[in-house]
């Protein structure tokens, strides 16, 4: 059986003096999950309460990328205004919707105590909800039309004369009774901090 020699190699030239190997080719930055996530709360922070978690998930992915290593600081800071505009936007609805809501509870109470006091011939109770323009005898006139309408069931204001302006509410509309229907017109304005029936007139 025959025996073959191994294959001969060339030497391997040593590398000369001083020589070293070239740099390592950069890595670029490594992702910022938090950084992203707060980008997209941001961007969903029409949804309320959303923007608090972009502005959170944003302040989490600057820290992130304080790290050389670590990029995303632009879109966290990009996550952080769109999620501070949408909170502020939400919080500016709210008030609105607050002070709207107060504004129809200062209208809507002294208005039904008004009309309460009218139909149950209660004539101090209507007075007390009414300025100074408002007699006795007006008040007189119009509980006696509507106690021969019979029992009040029901009032529908009539959205296109109904109005607010320079704290002035104007209505008119139709009050509806047992017997029939009146039309009515009443005006109320701000005196001492809450709203007053300052015309009522019924006909």
């Amino acid at each position: 059986m025959s025996q073959y020699p191994p294959p001969q190699y060339p030497p391997q030239t040593p590398p000369p003096p001083g020589f070293s190997p070239g740099p390592m080719p950069p890595q670029g930055p490594k992702s910022n999950g938090l950084a992203i996530t707060s980008l997209i709360m941001g961007i969903l922070s029409c949804i309320p309460g959303v923007g608090l978690l972009a502005i959170l998930f944003g302040a989490l992915g600057m820290g992130k990328a304080k790290d050389p290593r670590v990029g995303g600081k632009g879109l966290a800071m990009v996550g952080i205004v769109l999620g501070l505009l949408g909170t502020l936007g939400w919080a500016y609805g709210g008030y609105k919707g607050y002070q709207g809501w107060q504004f129809l509870k200062g209208v809507a109470e002294p208005a039904a105590g008004f009309f309460g006091g009218m139909s149950e011939g209660d004539l101090a109770k209507a007075k007390s909800y009414t300025t100074a323009n408002v007699s006795e005898a007006e008040i007189k006139s119009a509980q006696e039309i509507m106690k021969s309408m019979g029992k009040y069931k029901n009032i529908q204001a009539d959205p296109q004369k109904t109005s607010l302006k320079d704290g002035v509410v104007e209505s008119s509309g139709t009050m509806i009774f047992e017997n029939g229907n009146k039309k009515y017109h009443f005006r109320m304005v701000k005196v001492g901090g809450s709203y007053k029936v300052d015309k009522f007139t019924l006909e």
